[in-house]
């Protein structure tokens, strides 16, 4: 798991283990709220994993590593062929912990480690992080497994709708299949294989197989962004005083020190990736980097499992980004410690000193939430004196989301009635100032056309009206099902 999705993973399981000790027992015999959950989200995974018909070796290995089960790729063969996934009604009946998070979840919010969560929500943004986690750190992946992915978020969603229509009365379906886990012994051997094995990179490479375009089009280009109008303004302020100090050393002239070293704050979906893509072509396009290209991983791609294999992958992650950006996405997961030993800090050293030997020829920008990354760059020296510079990504508001909807709309050849544009436009206000901790801005808006190109699909075949205007057309019913509103 990425580390967002490792967060977002380890809250929820958290609040099932607040379940337990507040309800005692689960129907189940001998099976936690915590456990089942880990059960209903293997059987989520094994669901994309067979949507396919083929089982890759990958899938099995984030099953295995995420969740902390032993399959190898005979016993999750025999274990999807005797489970309900293989079965037309799997997705009739919501997984088993569901029930007792909706129960849970009586009074809307709760507390949480001094904060907030929309349990409901919670528990939907769950299955459908990890689940997009897992297709994108899947080499194997199929558009069925994108289907399955949304077949599956719109059956919890209407799982929970149900459940709040209904006066409080929990969905159920049957007990999940319990997997008897390998002894210690044998999963130690299992480890020790796959430590064998060679590392692979873990993130991806953007950029630098193309001509690098003129500064002019590049910032015409960030100008044409959504919003972000502080950060458009710091990066035109950062470009002026690196052409200035170009000027001041064709004459001679000394030239001051600038920081190459970027910390991006701001919540998700609030385009810290998109502009940190653009500054690294941007500073190729000066002259300061060789090839402009982005390499973005997180902390899986960085960490590793056994000693001195981590600074391995760190060196490895350094060389493919020489000439360009090395962008570390949720980097404050690097200096989480776990109390059965982590080499987190093996990491952040080598990356210190990967960033000296590289000065001349690499950039490395950190992101992630504001008061995670300010306690990230304090909690090592060589950290501190290397970030000095600190964008802020702002959240969008609800006029930015509807321009960044209708983008997204066009791209797909859709547009929205007159009626749906205003509607969308007070949902989106409501939106915007009901928000929560989860708020995931431009991601949120991608998801919710996905949900409004899906609900109208099913209104124009239940209609009979497939001409070419209204296969474009969206409607206020088709938005509707965005904010749950008949």
């Amino acid at each position: 798991m990425d580390s967002e999705t490792k967060s977002v993973y380890n809250t929820t399981m958290q609040i099932a283990d607040k379940i337990d000790k507040y309800i005692m027992k689960t129907s189940d015999e001998n099976i936690s709220v915590k456990e089942l959950l880990r059960m209903d989200l293997r059987d989520f995974l094994v669901f994309l994993t067979i949507a396919d018909r083929v089982v890759a070796k990958d899938e099995i290995r984030y099953i295995n590593k995420s969740l902390d089960y032993t399959f190898d790729s005979d016993t999750m063969k025999s274990f999807a062929l005797g489970s309900r996934m293989v079965r037309d009604d799997f997705l009739n009946e919501p997984p088993a912990s569901l029930k007792y998070f909706l129960k849970y979840a009586k009074d809307e919010f709760i507390v949480h480690e001094s904060k907030y969560y929309d349990v409901k929500k919670l528990y939907l943004l769950t299955f459908q992080i990890i689940g997009e986690d897992f297709l994108s750190t899947c080499r194997h992946m199929d558009t069925k497994e994108v289907n399955q992915l949304t077949r599956y978020r719109f059956m919890l969603e209407s799982s929970i709708n149900s459940y709040i229509k209904n006066g409080g009365v929990a969905p159920h379906r049957p007990d999940s299949i319990p997997f008897k886990l390998k002894s210690k012994e044998q999963k130690e051997i299992a480890d020790n294989e796959d430590n064998k094995e060679e590392i692979p990179f873990v993130g991806t490479v953007s950029g630098g197989d193309k001509t690098i375009e003129d500064l002019d089009t590049l910032l015409e280009e960030l100008e044409s962004l959504i919003g972000l109008a502080s950060v458009k303004e710091e990066v035109k302020n950062l470009i002026n005083l690196l052409k200035i100090i170009e000027l001041r050393t064709k004459n001679g002239l000394k030239a001051p020190s600038v920081t190459k070293h970027f910390v991006f704050t701001g919540n998700p979906g609030t385009g810290k990736t998109t502009v940190a893509r653009l500054l690294s072509q941007i500073y190729c396009s000066l002259g300061i980097l060789s090839k402009g290209h982005m390499v973005e991983v997180d902390r899986s791609g960085m960490v590793a499992g056994y000693m001195g294999q981590t600074a391995i992958k760190v060196k490895e992650v350094m060389d493919k980004a020489k000439g360009g950006v090395l962008f570390i996405d949720e980097a404050y997961a690097l200096s989480n410690e776990t109390p059965g030993g982590d080499f987190g800090q093996e990491a952040i050293d080598t990356l210190v000193k990967g960033m000296e030997d590289n000065r001349e020829d690499m950039i490395v920008i950190v992101a992630g939430y504001p008061d995670l990354m300010e306690k990230f760059v304090k909690s090592n020296p060589g950290l501190k004196s290397r970030f000095q510079k600190t964008i802020h990504f702002p959240d969008y508001n609800a006029d930015d989301l509807y321009k960044i909807f209708q983008r997204f709309s066009k791209s797909n050849d859709y547009i929205l009635s007159e009626d749906a544009s205003t509607y969308l436009k007070e949902q989106l206000d409501q939106y915007v100032a009901n928000s929560d901790k989860y708020f995931g801005n431009a991601r949120d808006i991608r998801n919710f056309l996905d949900i409004a190109i899906s609900a109208q699909a099913n209104r124009l075949l239940t209609e009979n009206v497939t001409d070419a205007d209204a296969l474009m057309t969206l409607k206020p019913a088709d938005l509707a099902q965005i904010f749950n509103k008949e």
